[in-house]
């Protein structure tokens, strides 16, 4: 502990902590000065490392491409089925070569091999020797196949995208019944909420599920005595739809009450396109409801809609509520039945570009549309709905839609499985992006206390006012 005179002269001690403050500031100088040089030396060796890696990639480009000019330049007079041929044959060739090359390092000197690979190589190599390690030393034998499905699950599941998945090949032909308008099961579609429940998302009507009582919203707590806690979606289909039983048992959880309920799995050819007409206010409007987005119904809808129009019908309510979506190019046909050659139908966007969409026939209506949404309105009949309310004109009659705003794809897989998963966003034809948000109703309608206890079409107050609106324009 230091020790300061109590005569010493107050103007003294002053001067002095001046000088410390000073010297202490120098030296955080000279330290901050130090380290800017020292960032500086690496960001000058990083520009010049890049420097000569761009340079080494130009000179392989332009190797590349006079070898390529070379080949061109050798023969031009292919016929069409040559070059088809040609390329074929390639594409083979290098698919053998990579395989054979990369077997014939890897057995032969894997420590160079791997040293020479980028960091994407590593860490499959890492990959690689995780599934090596359990296979052949976990204290229990491990299914292989059970391995990998669960390998490519949890990656797909690191994207943090609910609408990215996995199917096996048993999940996957269950997908495809379902898309072509068949299949065999309960009738009901689940999905994930935002707290990681399994709930009903819709069901079918007329379908076992609806027939057994099953409601959008139920949380699904058991199949058949399993818990589904934790479970992805794509694993509790697999349970409900279990070979071996013919009945599936769902306990599902409808606000605070618990309830089993033993539904029947049967074919359920799945209708997409329903229609009808009323009179509302001495006029007639068409209703036209849309249950899936399937590989059909485009011409199922086409149809229906010839059939009212040939009614002299004065306005049209298009009802898209329970309605999760399906193929795009269903919707975009549907959309291009109603707007003016050269509209735009809705935009697609990328990583890079955002593509406009627009009507190809010369097809067009005139007549006043509302479109019927509610919050388990997604995906395709989001884009239904705010293509005809922006591009259109229509009103929107309901509850905001769930705001599902993504574009998936499927991969087949070479065991026959697939992989479901994003690859774009889609926009609205005004470039609006309604993923999370939905799309807001014109005319904002809540369904009735009357309808929930008693949910047949006389006291369906949406409905009413859909067909009320369309009336009066």
């Amino acid at each position: 502990m230091k020790h300061v005179n109590k005569n010493e002269n107050k103007d003294d001690i002053n001067k002095k902590i001046k000088k410390d403050n000073k010297t202490r500031k120098e030296s955080d100088e000279n330290i901050k000065e130090n380290k800017k040089q020292k960032i500086s030396n690496v960001k000058t060796l990083k520009e010049e490392k890049k420097s000569n890696i761009k340079e080494d990639f130009d000179l392989k480009k332009i190797k590349k491409k006079h070898k390529i000019n070379d080949f061109l330049n050798k023969k031009t007079d292919f016929k069409v089925y040559e070059l088809i041929l040609f390329a074929v044959l390639i594409s083979i060739v290098s698919i053998f070569l990579t395989v054979v090359v990369y077997h014939d390092i890897t057995t032969n000197n894997k420590s160079d091999f791997l040293s020479s690979k980028s960091s994407d190589d590593a860490n499959l190599a890492e990959f690689e020797e995780v599934y090596e390690l359990i296979n052949d030393s976990y204290y229990k034998k491990v299914n292989k196949k059970t391995l990998v499905e669960g390998a490519i699950n949890g990656m797909l599941e690191s994207l943090d995208d609910p609408h990215t998945s996995y199917f096996n090949k048993s999940e996957t032909e269950n997908f495809n019944e379902l898309m072509n308008g068949s299949y065999e099961g309960i009738g009901a579609e689940i999905s994930l909420d935002n707290d990681g429940n399994i709930i009903v998302f819709s069901v079918f009507k007329d379908s076992p599920a609806y027939e057994a009582g099953l409601k959008f919203n139920d949380i699904i707590e058991e199949v058949n005595g399993t818990s589904t806690d934790g479970m992805t979606t794509t694993q509790v289909v697999a349970l409900i739809k279990d070979n071996n039983k013919k009945t599936a048992s769902i306990k599902i959880k409808r606000d605070r009450t618990e309830m089993t309920f033993e539904v029947e799995k049967k074919v359920v050819v799945i209708d997409s396109v329903e229609s009808k007409t009323y009179d509302v206010s001495g006029k007639k409007i068409g209703y036209v409801l849309v249950n899936n987005f399937a590989n059909n119904t485009y011409e199922q809808f086409k149809e229906n809609i010839e059939e009212l129009e040939a009614q002299n019908i004065k306005g049209l309510v298009i009802d898209v509520r329970g309605n999760s979506g399906g193929y795009l190019h269903s919707v975009t046909d549907m959309l291009d039945m109603f707007l003016p050659k050269d509209t735009i139908i809705y935009q697609i966007a990328d990583r890079k570009t955002t593509y406009k969409y627009t009507a190809t026939t010369n097809e067009s209506r005139n007549y006043p549309i509302a479109v019927l949404v509610n919050e388990s309105s997604a995906s395709a009949s989001e884009i239904l709905a705010i293509g005809l309310k922006e591009a259109y004109g229509a009103d929107v009659v309901g509850t905001t839609t769930y705001g599902k705003g993504t574009v998936q794809t499927t991969k087949n897989l070479s065991s026959g499985a697939m992989i479901k998963y994003t690859i774009q966003k889609w926009l609205s034809p005004d470039g609006n992006w309604i993923n999370d948000v939905g799309v807001k109703p014109t005319v904002g309608v809540e369904l009735s206390e009357e309808y929930l206890n008693n949910p047949v079409q006389e006291n369906d107050n949406q409905l009413r006012k859909a067909l009320e609106v369309v009336a009066n324009k």
